[in-house]
């Protein structure tokens, strides 16, 4: 059944400017419009917006990930909850997020190392949409014990843009994979395949940087044992 927007409005709580915006970032479908200044939405719009909502304010998804949720529960047939699950564990449960100001002070970040690791995209805030910029405790980890440390080491933050660069690169390849590997799964299968690959990621990507890094460690040190063996015998 299809309904105005001010029908739509008034049974979601919402402006009409919010809808529309909700539409523009593709969160809801495009009305159909009779003529320039008619329009009728579809009333599952309601139950959308009320999920936008509530993903909005109770767990402060950005718009992004809200974007996901809400093609989970359409293409996907999950219900709500189903799609936050996926969410949840690939993102993680936040609800303590913190301002700019308090990142900066938690994190002993001064403003201009802030701009530049977030130039060079080494910071990632958890929540960076049109107005909002918000941080989790992995960002204050981050920056604490690593961009800080860095800092202090002397290093500058556009040394280590090759992570950004080659870890889209493996995202991009993780992703081709998930979706060949889920190809004409059922919904619960795929749910459920998403699900254990989500858990699974941090460890191969921690195995695997940590194992090259001892290997090359490793070589380092056998080229410079052998160095010296060589000179001993001249």
């Amino acid at each position: 059944m299809e309904k105005k927007i001010g029908e739509i409005a008034k049974q979601s709580g919402v402006q009409p400017s919010t809808i529309r915006y909700y539409v523009r970032q593709g969160l809801l479908p495009e009305p159909n419009k009779v003529n320039k200044s008619m329009a009728y939405y579809d009333e599952s719009c309601v139950e959308k917006i009320q999920a936008i909502r509530y993903l909005q304010e109770k767990r402060y998804f950005p718009l992004s990930i809200i974007k996901n949720v809400i093609r989970r529960m359409d293409e996907e047939g999950m219900s709500l909850e189903e799609a936050e699950s996926i969410e949840d564990v690939v993102f993680g449960t936040e609800n303590n997020l913190v301002d700019k100001k308090e990142y900066l002070t938690r994190t002993g970040l001064t403003d201009a190392e802030f701009r530049e690791a977030e130039k060079t995209g080494l910071l990632m805030p958890y929540v960076k949409e049109k107005g909002r910029v918000l941080f989790n405790e992995e960002d204050i980890r981050f920056g604490r014990d690593l961009l800080k440390k860095i800092s202090e080491l002397g290093l500058e933050f556009k040394e280590l843009e090759f992570y950004v660069r080659l870890g889209k690169e493996i995202v991009e390849h993780e992703a081709a994979l998930r979706k060949r590997l889920v190809k004409g799964k059922s919904r619960e299968e795929n749910m459920g395949f998403t699900l254990e690959v989500a858990k699974r990621v941090d460890i191969m990507h921690s195995y695997i940087m940590r194992r090259l890094f001892q290997r090359n460690i490793q070589t380092i040190i056998q080229k410079s044992l052998n160095g010296k063996k060589s000179k001993e015998k001249k």
